[in-house]
């Protein structure tokens, strides 16, 4: 019996869990996938690496992560006793065996995130936007937009860590659109910080509401001092949507 690594693509739900990693006494999706690999292989040493690590309540339509196991089992086949034991919020949507030197992580060029806004819920979507109460400015927004594609320096606009000893990336596209009622920002990068997106999000739209001015928010680019200018926007509006390999 091989050793094989397989590539997974994951959706997931992020509302009832922690998050992508693993924590203790937590539900997360990387300890779900765990666990579920784990029970079809007989092994309890599996060691599974996601594309990158999304927060509390943050979704996935791309996500992407990397396992070894020895098995008999092709990739559909995986695929499916994989589903057939996770939890309904969470699904496999495509597997395959790569080869060895495969890092779900190391191995991935860029992300791309999206963050949905609605001025109005219903039941059936609360949990997927962002209820924004206010009006918005979509010239105001994209201009931010465009502050952002042009610059690379990020350190105000996420979570601080020891780990963390640059807050450099290169951003390859930053864009909002109206889609019907909905209004959704895209972003795609090489790499993204703890909270970025979300900071990002937040802080655009007190540009819109005119609360910051344009000059203030590209300011914050060229100033590496946290200020109560970045306001964090809400968990539940972001979406991991693709991970960009070779």
């Amino acid at each position: 019996m091989s050793t094989k690594n397989f590539k997974i693509i994951i959706q997931y739900d992020g509302t009832s869990y922690s998050g992508w990693q693993i924590q203790k006494d937590q539900d997360t999706i990387q300890g779900k996938l765990k666990e579920c690999i784990e029970t079809i292989v007989h092994k309890t040493n599996i060691n599974i690496i996601g594309s990158g690590r999304t927060d509390s309540g943050v979704h996935a339509l791309g996500q992407v992560a990397n396992f070894k196991v020895k098995s008999n089992m092709n990739d559909e086949d995986f695929k499916n006793a994989i589903n057939a034991r996770a939890p309904k919020d969470i699904r496999i949507i495509k597997a395959e065996v790569v080869d060895n030197d495969f890092n779900s992580r190391f191995s991935a060029l860029k992300r791309k995130y999206i963050y949905k806004i609605k001025k109005r819920v219903s039941p059936f979507d609360y949990k997927y936007y962002w209820d924004y109460k206010y009006d918005f400015n979509i010239d105001k927004l994209n201009k931010c937009a465009l502050i952002i594609l042009n610059n690379n320096n990020f350190y105000n606009f996420c979570r601080h860590s020891p780990d963390v000893d640059n807050y450099f990336c290169s951003v390859e596209s930053s864009l909002w659109e109206i889609d019907n009622n909905d209004l959704i920002y895209t972003i795609k990068a090489n790499r993204f910080l703890h909270h970025m997106v979300r900071m990002l999000v937040g802080t655009m739209l007190e540009v819109s509401r005119g609360r910051i001015n344009i000059n203030d928010f590209e300011k914050l680019f060229n100033e590496e001092a946290k200020n109560n200018k970045v306001l964090t926007a809400p968990a539940k509006g972001l979406f991991l949507s693709k991970v960009y390999y070779e």
